[in-house]
């Protein structure tokens, strides 16, 4: 027992995390529900909330040479006001929906929250990215270049943005902040998938009644039952799944607005753009590849409105403007800020390679390879298939809603699979193109499209074939009996933090006693080179060099790289081979980590860490 209960309760550090997150949404809902009145998807008020923070902190850092803590002050001033404004006008803040989701949620919180940082792209760029707008209070820009732990400063800030006012309120750096972040959006989306098949089952939405078992089935749409959700990627500070609920919330706005022009609600319908224009101002700063979600999602909203007999172009594209202006603003503004102020940053961002040396010959072996993928992630792709043939029957033969939503999530599907195909032949090395490294987790940025189309889709079937058959109250004990054991049962899965070796990395990490200036070097043969990532990370340098399992370890190689080092070098072995044991002339035992120096030329151990489990190092 005690062991479980550790899986879920980490001390105050959880707890600060939680009250910062709670306060955080809270925030956020306000000044999206403000900012888009009455009627709206309530689902998404948190994004509309961010996409106006996200363009008011994106001009003020542009434009202005002031620190963000004093418009930080003022989003908190106006985020208290439009709660009150919010509750007056609509009597509460959430609905009764989302509130009893989150309950059901919260052993899945606790976990997100008693969890330390553990993945590559954590230490790399995201958490990096967050402190060092909550150090400086400022974009990274010529007078305030990157000097702390390594990151790639030209991508958008829309996602570290929020690290920064989860620290802002915290009164510290809240490491934590983007798992919870992740967690409330996938359930927020789940809420909106529900809500889509209920749609579709023929059941109005003042006749429901969201019981717990609805919003049990929510939690489920957004986690278990989301076909692309992944512990390690949704249970961490990376961006993906807030450019997936993004790219997913886009699409349903636009499937709601078209409904409202083939409606004849044209008052509805600019509504809609302009919430699908503050979601659409989130999906383009919150990764490099969301401006061509933007594209490949709006392309399918527009496709839609041309195939539909029931939507006048004419009062479509009189829209457009509003859908599109505040991404294309705040994108532009970015572009600006890149190349005006990171001009010759070496690593600022990812690029695309000169045409010249673009690996067309590549592309059957890429193809191949996809398809691989593909196959072992065959219920997303059976999904999108399924919608992108959907869509292009539809092209021929219009059917109604179903087809229209089929329209926009097979365009994008189409759309950003053949962008995929682009970059591994445009921006990846020869290996790792073939390889289609990040293709599965690329294609997570549609997963909730996947979700909305299926939840659409089964309610359909729900209608057609068992409406008549099954009673679902009688069901809602089930969506209700998953949620509440699935944390319980997969919690060692999803404390993956607690992996080994990572968290013996971390503590060495934080155990070191090095001075500022000494340079650090990391050799670890039988790792992957995240003990020097993490290391990096955590002393918050711009450079921890390291030798581990991918590169050559061959005897000369190891002495090149010693030689190399700065005098009054430091390293920390992680793990001793033959080749390291020779080179710095010491006996280093297998099971710990070790911190050695130079002493009148001859390499020393200072301290060692023994490896959980392993004993007391020699």
């Amino acid at each position: 027992m005690g062991q479980t209960l550790s899986y879920f309760f980490a001390g105050g550090d959880q707890a600060v995390t939680m009250i910062v997150v709670a306060v955080l949404w809270c925030g956020l809902a306000a000044l999206g529900g403000a900012a888009c009145g009455r009627r709206r998807l309530v689902e998404a008020d948190a994004l509309y909330g961010w996409g106006v923070v996200s363009l008011g902190f994106t001009s003020w850092g542009v434009l202005s040479s002031a620190p963000f803590s004093l418009l930080a002050w003022v989003v908190f001033a106006l985020a208290v006001a439009a709660s009150a404004h919010v509750m007056r006008r609509d009597g509460r803040l959430f609905s009764a929906a989302a509130v009893k989701a989150a309950c059901l949620a919260l052993p899945l919180l606790l976990i997100a929250a008693a969890m330390t940082a553990s993945q590559w792209d954590e230490f790399s760029h995201w958490l990096p990215a967050s402190r060092f707008l909550l150090v400086t209070d400022l974009l990274p820009a010529a007078d305030n270049p990157v000097t702390g732990s390594a990151m790639k400063p030209a991508y958008p800030f829309g996602w570290p943005l929020l690290g920064y006012l989860a620290g802002r309120i915290g009164g510290q750096f809240v490491e934590g902040a983007g798992r919870l972040l992740n967690v409330l959006l996938l359930i927020s989306f789940g809420l909106a998938a529900v809500r889509l098949a209920l749609s579709a089952a023929g059941k109005e939405e003042e006749n429901v009644r969201w019981g717990w078992g609805l919003a049990a089935l929510a939690v489920l749409a957004g986690t278990l039952l989301n076909p692309t959700f992944a512990q390690k990627v949704a249970l961490t500070a990376y961006a993906d799944v807030a450019t997936a609920v993004a790219a997913g919330f886009g699409g349903v706005l636009g499937w709601l607005l078209l409904g409202d022009l083939a409606a004849g609600d044209g008052a509805g319908a600019r509504r809609r753009a302009w919430q699908f224009a503050l979601v659409m101002a989130v999906l383009v700063n919150v990764k490099q590849v969301g401006l061509v979600l933007f594209v490949v999602v709006s392309a399918g909203v527009a496709v839609a409105a041309l195939r539909d007999p029931a939507v006048s172009a004419a009062k479509f594209l009189r829209l457009v403007p509003l859908m599109a202006l505040p991404a294309l603003v705040l994108y532009g503004l970015w572009r600006y800020h890149v190349s005006g102020q990171m001009s010759g940053w070496p690593g600022a961002e990812v690029e695309l390679r000169p045409f010249a040396d673009w690996a067309f010959h590549l592309i059957p072996g890429i193809v191949k390879q996809m398809a691989v993928v593909a196959a072992k992630k065959s219920l997303y792709f059976a999904i999108m298939l399924v919608a992108a043939g959907i869509a292009v029957r539809a092209l021929f033969r219009f059917g109604g809603p179903f087809d229209r939503l089929a329209l926009i999530v097979g365009t994008a599907f189409i759309g950003y699979n053949a962008f995929l195909l682009l970059i591994y032949v445009a921006s990846f090395g020869e290996r790792d193109a073939l390889r289609v490294v990040s293709y599965w987790r690329y294609n997570m940025h549609l997963g909730m499209l996947a979700v909305a189309f299926a939840a659409y889709g089964l309610g359909l079937l729900w209608k057609r074939y068992l409406a008549a058959r099954l009673k679902p109250r009688a069901l809602a004990w089930i969506p209700l009996a998953l949620v509440l054991a699935a944390p319980l049962v997969f919690a060692p899965k999803l404390r993956f933090d607690l992996e080994p070796p990572m968290p013996h990395y971390r503590a060495v990490a934080l155990d070191l006693d090095v001075p500022a200036g000494a340079p650090l070097y990391v050799l670890d043969p039988k790792g992957t080179g995240s003990a020097a990532v993490i290391t990096r990370y955590l002393l918050d340098r711009p450079s921890v060099p390291w030798l581990a399992a991918f590169h050559d370890f061959s005897l000369s190689a190891v002495a090149r790289f010693v030689s190399g080092m700065k005098p009054a070098a430091m390293i920390i072995v992680h793990s001793a081979s033959v080749e390291v044991r020779q080179v710095l002339g010491l006996e280093l035992a297998e099971g710990a980590s070790y911190l050695v120096d130079r002493d009148r030329g001859r390499w020393r151990v200072i301290r060692s860490w023994p490896y959980p489990g392993a004993g007391q190092a020699d």
